[in-house]
């Protein structure tokens, strides 16, 4: 690698990287990146600040769109965090873009990421799927009078990755996966 210093429009210097540099050639290698670089790295910016304003404009609308205000109250700050992780992440990935930032080897990092917490987390990810089923197909709802894994009793909170089923002399955290794949009784409502 060779840093490359335009002193004047006539004269070209190279550097290798084993020179000792003077503050002189330090000047003109950070004026000619500055010179280069610049304007990228300022756009990148701009966009990164507008883009910022944007997704937290979008927080903010999200939360009167009819189909986000009907949703459980357990579900809906997940759903919004989602949606406003997706749009800071594909920010992110544009501003890089913008810079001249090669995405490849953030892509396979990314992607290697997430396979292996897709792995570590299988179970997890299962009930948290199962969670967002039961909360938005509603087999059952809280005050519902149900026997599952052997347990009756009434529901008392439906959670992202369990759900709580009271009886008279205990409480059962059943996680959703065993409501979501296995038999469930409904007895009726409690009220």
């Amino acid at each position: 690698m060779k840093y490359i210093l335009l002193q004047t429009p006539q004269t070209v210097k190279v550097i290798e990287p084993t020179e000792p540099m003077d503050f002189n050639d330090l000047y003109h290698v950070i004026t000619n990146w500055l010179l280069l670089n610049g304007p990228r790295v300022l756009i990148a910016v701009v966009v990164f600040f507008i883009g910022q304003w944007l997704i937290k404009f979008c927080r903010k609308w999200l939360q009167n769109i009819p189909f986000i205000r009907n949703v459980h109250s357990s579900v809906k700050p997940f759903v919004e965090g989602v949606i406003v992780l997706i749009a800071q992440v594909l920010l992110f990935i544009f501003v890089m873009q913008i810079i001249g930032v090669e995405l490849t080897l953030f892509a396979a990092a990314i992607a290697s990421f997430g396979v292996a917490l897709g792995l570590a987390l299988s179970g997890t990810l299962q009930n948290f799927a199962c969670g967002l089923l039961i909360l938005f197909l509603k087999p059952f709802k809280v005050g519902d009078r149900i026997i599952a894994q052997g347990q009756e009793g009434i529901v008392e909170s439906i959670q992202i990755f369990y759900t709580i089923v009271k009886n008279d002399d205990r409480t059962v955290i059943v996680p959703n996966s065993k409501l979501s794949n296995e038999v469930i009784i409904k007895l009726g409502s409690a009220s």
